[in-house]
């Protein structure tokens, strides 16, 4: 099987971008980290990757400068995974995915729940922003940070189940 091009050096901005977040445990992880969890065993829970391949782009994204490992203990050490600035600046990225499948990935009425999979409230205002990009109540652009989610009742018990196995 012949290996994929790497596009890290090439000067197309979309290419340099997909060879770091073009992968799905990436996104998978960055969704993660968007939601507050920071420890691995979290991430392999909510997720369901396996802990090598977790392993492995949890180092890359901290080579790459999108976290940063801080220790919470000390014997044995173990880390949480922090976003940095460089990783902060990912959320309009997966922000705009997730807008995207809500719209045309997500079929309502196949799982019972015509809603959506994430419902997010303005934490400046407390307006549900739906699939907005900017506060429909206070006109605020919508950035890392300013959201607050609440799962679907079916996302949680996905999540739950995920959780459980």
């Amino acid at each position: 099987m012949p290996r994929r091009a790497d596009l890290s050096d090439t000067f197309c901005p979309v290419g340099r971008s997909a060879e770091l977040v073009g992968d799905r445990a990436v996104l998978l992880i960055l969704r993660d980290l968007f939601f507050g969890i920071r420890r691995f065993e979290a991430f392999q829970a909510n997720s369901g990757l396996g802990p090598q391949l977790l392993s492995d782009r949890l180092k890359r994204l901290e080579q790459e400068g999108v976290v940063e490992r801080r220790p919470y203990q000390q014997r044995p050490t173990r880390y949480e995974y922090w976003l940095t600035e460089k990783g902060k600046a990912l959320f309009d990225v997966l922000y705009a995915m997730r807008n995207w499948a809500e719209r045309w990935a997500y079929v309502p009425g196949e799982t019972g729940d015509d809603g959506l999979a994430m419902r997010y409230v303005h934490r400046n205002c407390g307006a549900d922003v739906g699939l907005a990009t900017a506060c429909p109540e206070c006109g605020e652009t919508l950035g890392y940070g300013d959201l607050k989610g609440e799962m679907s009742p079916a996302l949680l018990a996905e999540r739950q189940a995920r959780v459980a196995r």
